[in-house]
């Protein structure tokens, strides 16, 4: 008769990692957990402010603080939704860095994904893509003035592989009261 197999199966490394939960990089994204009240401002080219608009941000963690989901939605004066980004964000310790991906729902937008890192208290973000039309854009973004009831935002775009950059948008946050924006799905 034959003895019993005491074996126990090898884990792979990147489930043994997995299982000791996420890194300690997961939460630099902390500062964007919760709902926030939003102000925004689109720019032409020239600087001059295009419109301004509000916005609800609301950030959850996903996967036990492995990934942040967050969802932000712009809206007319009507109260009107206009646009809308659904974000998934996680840390890679594999490239030391955040990968990001986005979709948004209510207007053509360029598909890219975002790589991030946490450096000297912002969240500095970069990316290139294709816009609906085409053209090349490659995109930086910072996370700054952080403050456990606000931050700021902004965006630049480069047209030109990097060559000049202009700002696009920015953003203020502003921690949601309970009588924020209408929070309603």
């Amino acid at each position: 008769m034959e003895k019993a197999s005491a074996e126990v199966p090898q884990v792979p490394p990147e489930v043994a990692r997995y299982l000791q939960g996420p890194p300690e990089e997961s939460r630099q994204f902390d500062f964007l957990i919760g709902d926030w009240d939003v102000i925004g401002s689109r720019y032409k080219e020239n600087g001059d402010v295009l419109m301004q608009y509000m916005a609800m941000w609301s950030a959850r963690y996903l996967n036990q603080g492995r990934i942040v989901m967050d969802d932000f939605k712009a809206y007319a004066p009507t109260g009107q939704e206009i646009s809308s980004m659904v974000t998934l964000r996680t840390y890679c310790e594999t490239t030391r860095r955040w990968e990001i991906t986005g979709l948004a729902a209510h207007q053509p937008a360029w598909n890219a994904e975002w790589h991030g890192q946490w450096l000297d208290g912002e969240m500095l973000l970069d990316a290139c893509g294709k816009a609906s039309s085409g053209v090349v854009v490659k995109n930086r973004i910072r996370f700054f003035d952080i403050e456990e009831k606000q931050f700021r935002w902004e965006s630049r775009m480069s047209f030109d592989e990097g060559k000049t950059w202009i700002k696009s948008a920015s953003l203020v946050a502003k921690r949601a009261a309970v009588s924020g924006i209408n929070r309603s799905e």
